[in-house]
């Protein structure tokens, strides 16, 4: 995961804090809650083809969400220390 640290190291010199990245990483996770929720909970039967679309973004929405909680509890466990001073 080289590459997450390449990306907060730039976040970084562009002014965002640790803090602001996670911010952002719950922001996506909330959103995709909402949609996955909203999706989960319409109960309209739009037949066979657009039923098969439906579990397919909701397999994505629920990949989204696990991708990001991964990347925070990744950024949480990074000390401090390894991020760039200001």
């Amino acid at each position: 995961m080289d590459w997450i640290e390449r990306i907060l190291q730039k976040s970084c010199d562009r002014t965002l804090t640790k803090t602001e990245v996670l911010h952002s990483l719950f922001h996506m996770i909330e959103v995709n809650e909402n949609i996955l929720n909203q999706i989960q909970t319409d109960t309209r039967d739009f037949g066979p083809e657009l039923e098969e679309l439906k579990q397919t973004e909701i397999r994505d929405l629920d990949f989204h969400l696990k991708y990001y909680r991964s990347l925070v509890n990744y950024i949480n466990s990074i000390p401090e220390s390894k991020l760039i001073e200001k």
